[in-house]
Order: C-alpha cells, then sequence, then structure tokens
C-alpha cells in the first residue's frame, strides 16, 4: 500500500498501532476504547487509513458491529474510511464477514446506527461490482432506497450518496436499483428545502446519467427530473446549479426523446444564462450541453445562438480559461456554425478566426480538436449560398495564408491520431499543407480565389460533424 507524502508523524502512527492493539484484546471495554479510539482519529486525519491493513482490522471492526451502540457506529465508520482507500480494502472488508451485519443494521431503529451503516456499504460498493452485486441480489438496495423517503435528513443524505456509488458499479443492479420510485424521489429532492440535499440529489442523477443510456435516462426524464434540474439553474448557487448543468449534460446528446423533452423545458434559455456565468465548471457544463442539443436540431441551433452563445463562446475563447471550459465553447460553436450562415459571418466579422487559429496551439488536444472542428465550418465551398461574402471576409482578415500556416505545422505539434483527425478537418477546406514553398503558392492562390478547386472545395459539403455527445 503506497503512503502519501503527507502522513503524520511517528507519534500518530504510534496511536494507531496501540489502538489497533486495543481493539483485539480480549477486554470488551478495552475493544471498544480501540475503535472509538479509531474512529475519532479517521474522523480528523482520514489519510491515516492507508496506515491500517483491513485484512488485520477489519475482523475486530466486525465483531464490534454487534457490540454497544457507539461502538457499531465508531466501527461502521472506520469500515467506511478504509472502504475509501480502494478495492483491496473493500475485499478484505466484505471477507470479514461486514456486509450481512451492516444490512442488518441498517433494518434497526436507531437513525445514527442506520446511517453510518448504508454510508459504509455505499462506500464499500463504490467502484466494486462484486459487492454491488451482492447489496443486489439480497434486497439491501431495496432497503436503502426506501430511506430515501425517511424523515432524517443525514439518513437521507446517506441512501442518496449509497445509492449514487452502487447504482456506477454493477449494470444490472443499476437497472434494479435506478427505478421510476428512486428516481422520482430524486427528482422531488431536488425542490427540498436543504441545499446538501438539493446538491446530493442533482450529483446522484448526473452520475446515474453518466453511466447509463435509454432506458434509465427515458425513465429520468418520464418522472420530471428534466424540468427539476432546470429550476436548480442558478448560478449564485453554485455547487446545486453546477450539478444539476451536469445532470442536463449527462440526460442528452445520445437520445432524441431525451434531448426533445429536455429542449421542450426552458432549458436552452437557462443553459444559456448559466453559460454567461463565471465558474468555469457551470460555463463547461452548460456549454456541452448546449452543444448536445444542439447537435441534432437546428431549431436549437437556431435558439441557442439567438440567447447571444455565439458572442458568449467567442468571450470565452478570448480569455484565459480551464482547457475543459476552453473546450466546451469550442465544440459548442462548431456545432452552431454547421448550419448557419447568419453564425459564419457573425464569427468571421468578430475575427474570432484568429482565437480559434491560436487555439490550435493548445496544450489540451481537446481544444485543439474542437478549434480545428469550428475551423473547419468557417471555408465555404463555392456551391454554397454565401460563399463569395464568406470567403471575402476570410481574405480580407488573412485567413487563408494563417490556415496554410497552421495546417503545414500542424501534424508535428499533435498526436499522431488526433493531430491526423484535425488535418482530414482542415484538409476539407480544399487546402494541401507541405513544405513552406507549397504553403506559400497554395496560400498565393488561395488570395486570388478564395479556396483551391470545386472538386477540392466540394469535400466540405460532405464533411460530417465528428463529435458525439459530451458528458461530465
Amino acid at each position: 500500500m503506497q503512503f502519501s507524502p503527507n502522513i503524520l508523524a511517528t507519534a500518530q502512527a504510534d496511536d494507531i498501532s496501540q489502538l489497533l492493539t486495543y481493539l483485539q484484546s480480549d477486554e470488551p471495554i478495552t475493544q471498544q476504547t480501540g475503535v472509538k479510539g479509531l474512529s475519532a482519529l479517521m474522523d480528523t486525519r482520514p489519510d491515516l487509513a492507508q496506515l491500517i491493513d483491513a485484512k488485520v482490522a477489519a475482523p475486530a471492526l466486525c465483531r464490534q458491529l454487534s457490540s454497544t451502540k457507539e461502538a457499531q457506529i465508531a466501527a461502521a465508520s472506520t469500515l467506511t474510511a478504509l472502504a475509501r482507500e480502494g478495492y483491496d480494502n473493500q475485499l478484505a472488508i466484505a471477507n470479514a464477514g461486514a456486509l450481512p451485519l451492516l444490512k442488518e443494521q441498517i433494518s434497526g431503529q436507531d437513525v445514527r446506527i442506520q446511517t453510518t451503516a448504508v454510508t459504509a456499504l455505499g462506500h464499500l460498493a463504490a467502484d466494486s461490482q462484486p459487492i454491488a452485486s451482492w447489496l443486489g441480489g439480497t434486497g439491501t438496495t431495496y432497503q436503502i432506497q426506501q430511506l430515501l423517503q425517511s424523515s432524517e435528513p443525514d439518513l437521507q443524505l446517506a441512501a442518496i450518496d449509497a445509492i449514487d456509488n452502487i447504482a456506477r458499479s454493477d449494470l444490472q443492479v443499476r437497472a434494479m436499483i435506478c427505478n421510476e420510485q428512486t428516481l422520482s424521489v430524486l427528482a422531488q429532492l431536488l425542490q427540498a428545502p436543504s441545499t446538501d440535499m438539493q446538491h446530493a440529489a442533482a450529483a446522484a442523477l448526473a452520475n446515474i446519467a453518466l453511466t447509463s443510456r435509454d432506458e434509465v435516462n427515458l425513465t429520468m426524464i418520464r418522472c420530471g427530473a428534466a424540468n427539476a434540474l432546470v429550476q436548480k439553474l442558478d448560478p449564485t448557487q453554485e455547487a446545486v446549479c453546477h450539478q444539476a448543468t451536469r445532470a442536463l449534460c449527462n440526460l442528452s446528446g445520445d437520445n432524441d426523446d431525451c434531448d426533445e423533452a429536455i429542449s421542450n423545458t426552458s432549458a436552452v434559455q437557462a443553459l444559456s444564462a448559466v453559460f454567461k456565468s463565471r465558474n468555469h465548471r457551470i460555463v463547461s457544463a452548460a456549454g456541452k450541453a448546449l452543444g448536445n442539443l444542439a447537435l441534432y436540431s437546428v431549431a436549437n441551433q437556431a435558439k441557442i445562438a439567438g440567447e447571444g452563445m455565439v458572442e458568449e463562446c467567442l468571450r470565452v475563447m478570448s480569455h484565459p480559461a480551464p482547457p475543459h471550459t476552453m473546450e466546451a465553447a469550442c465544440r459548442l460553436l462548431h456545432v452552431l456554425l454547421t448550419d448557419s450562415h447568419q453564425v459564419h459571418l457573425q464569427v468571421l466579422q468578430a475575427n474570432g478566426t484568429a482565437d480559434l487559429l491560436k487555439l490550435l496551439s493548445s496544450a489540451s488536444i481537446g481544444v485543439r480538436h474542437a478549434a480545428a472542428g469550428a475551423l473547419s465550418h468557417l471555408v465555404y465551398p463555392r456551391n454554397m449560398p454565401g460563399w463569395q461574402e464568406n470567403n471575402d471576409l476570410m481574405n480580407k482578415h488573412g485567413m487563408m495564408m494563417r490556415f496554410q500556416h497552421e495546417l503545414a505545422g500542424l501534424r508535428a505539434k499533435t498526436e499522431s491520431a488526433h493531430g491526423d483527425m484535425m488535418v482530414d478537418q482542415l484538409n476539407g477546406i480544399g487546402l494541401n499543407g507541405g513544405d513552406n514553398k507549397e504553403v506559400s503558392a497554395a496560400a498565393e492562390e488561395s488570395e486570388g480565389s478564395g479556396l483551391g478547386s470545386d472538386q477540392e472545395n466540394e469535400s466540405l459539403t460532405g464533411m460530417e460533424d465528428d463529435f458525439e455527445g459530451m458528458h461530465v
């Protein structure tokens, strides 16, 4: 097991060793002292869990799950801390017999014991298909589902997090646990008075939508999740807004029925509004969601452009931003450019091509790919309406020469697979990269004619958008 560099000094490591000795004592009171001490230490320094050998500690901790109330709570909390350390610990805890004991605890009447038991089960199942499968096969997931409607907020939050973890770990269990009842309750909890509850529900919906497709996501839509999520797109509540935006992004772009249902709400207007916020995580998720909704819908493209999103994309591109935000803006602009002559002119008149060309040198392959995609739509073939006006603007800004220059060095600046893809996109313009002499000659020709031959230019008309739905 690898230790992080910020592990506490020897004295605290010795404390753990002593507490483990207490835990394995023959005296019940000494055992309880050990488990309570470990729990308190894990609460303040959870990173110390990596100092504990789960194979050694788990059997003794499991014995405490049948001890006094306080010892049960402490044992479940410590098992949670150990489970967070990964699959080996999860397996060691399961092999020690913790699962049926924790299952029994969630059937009890003590809310604190139930809460710590549900939390432990959720972390034991996180990214662990065998444990998630056991929970589904023994009816434990059904018990946890029922706790979503508890009157105790802490227990509800624990149940939401557990369902989130379990649903991501096993496909069959996900189909079982993410039924209409569960998804309806999660959608309703978006309206809970507590922002913590809203955040947990939105995050669970976002994560379930990320790992699900079609049937589960359609069920989520039928349960009213789209409307409920749109109502949470308030950038003044950043954490909730981010998760709600993620959920809408993950629900869109893969299924026409989902896209249509989301589009029939006020999602486009609300997502456009939060895209204008200054929170980069929200901007990124909103840009991807809007791109998903516009991907196969000319009507949505027009609606999104009408919300001022072309200008907003150009604003994001011209200012420092994290790569994921820049990529989302470029990709949205790419989609908006697909079928709109007006958007083409808008970008060219704002000299947006200059920013896109700069982004071809970005450190992020995703940004370079998205920028190249947008650029590939900015040159028209001769048989497309608006060709002359469009290419006159290109020549006015000297873009033909710059296209040639960037194209010539593009393969050298990018990894082969993505680089070739971007070169293919830019080659669709009808310009051929080569050595400097060939580039200069081609550039001179393009300055006079706007583009290369009609045959070369026609290649752009058949070029398909290579983006699929993007998710976060």
